[in-house]
């Protein structure tokens, strides 16, 4: 619990999250040091790696990710890539990212964690995993229908047979994409194929949003990517702006032709 406190402590920062920072600026405002393009810390006997990849700008959160992995004694994995046209074209490198790393650690399962992340307590949950793959569904209600949405911010995925075949059909459906599709709708667009692959339903606890109410979070996920600028999230607002500009002039219309049709009446 001590340990757990202290992460807790040091990453008070990450409870401001509409703190934005600059790509390389610390919660203190200095200056962050640089990490190689690879890092890797395998001195942990967990049989998974915790893998991250990142882009520039997002220094300041996965140093902070860096750092509660440090803490806590877990094998970590940091890739850095380049930004991308788009935030959206930039997500899906994920499963690139993640099939990489099953072939680079093939003594080891891989445990994906975004950038965002802080892991607060000890992953025990992740000591007896026998399925292929596990992920968080969340139970939804859209147009009074019950749907399971997936979030895959937190993914673990066994070196089997199963889990690399989810990560390369995963990855295969990029070309499937348009400039809009992000990882977790590849899931979906995969799922056709994905018979045999056994899956296990992530605890809330391991995908715990910053800014949601309740539950003692385990990895706790900072959406830093609220901040940045996504075409989908343009494309929605302009389509909402619209059927509000389209309701105001049917009204204004109506209100027109009902005063000249009782004009022309009298």
């Amino acid at each position: 619990m001590e340990s757990s406190r202290a992460v807790e402590r040091e990453y008070d920062f990450m409870a401001q999250p509409m703190v934005v920072l600059k790509e390389n600026q610390g919660a203190d405002g200095g200056t962050l040091a640089q990490l190689p393009e690879e890092y890797s810390w395998l001195e942990g006997n967990q049989r998974y790696v915790v893998s991250c990849f990142y882009t520039p700008n997002y220094l300041a959160q996965v140093t902070s990710l860096k750092r509660s992995l440090e803490a806590h004694g877990i094998n970590h994995f940091l890739k850095r890539y380049e930004r991308l046209g788009s935030w959206e074209s930039t997500t899906r490198l994920k499963p690139v990212f993640l099939d990489y790393c099953l072939k680079k650690f093939p003594d080891h399962d891989v445990l994906y964690l975004d950038a965002d992340a802080v892991v607060r307590q000890p992953l025990t949950f992740f000591d007896d995993i026998r399925s292929d793959i596990c992920l968080l569904f969340h139970p939804t209600v859209l147009y009074n229908k019950h749907y399971l949405r997936i979030s895959a911010g937190t993914v673990y995925c066994r070196n089997t047979d199963g889990g690399r075949r989810f990560a390369r059909l995963w990855m295969a459906q990029e070309e499937k994409c348009s400039a809009l599709n992000v990882d977790e709708d590849m899931i979906y667009m995969a799922f056709g194929d994905m018979q045999g692959i056994s899956i296990t339903v992530l605890p809330p606890e391991y995908y715990k949003i910053y800014d949601n109410p309740g539950l003692d979070p385990v990895i706790e996920h900072f959406q830093a990517s609220r901040h940045q600028f996504k075409w989908t999230k343009a494309i929605r607002q302009v389509l909402q702006f619209g059927s509000v500009a389209g309701i105001v002039l049917a009204i204004v219309l109506i209100w027109w032709l009902l005063e000249n049709v009782v004009i022309a009446w009298r």
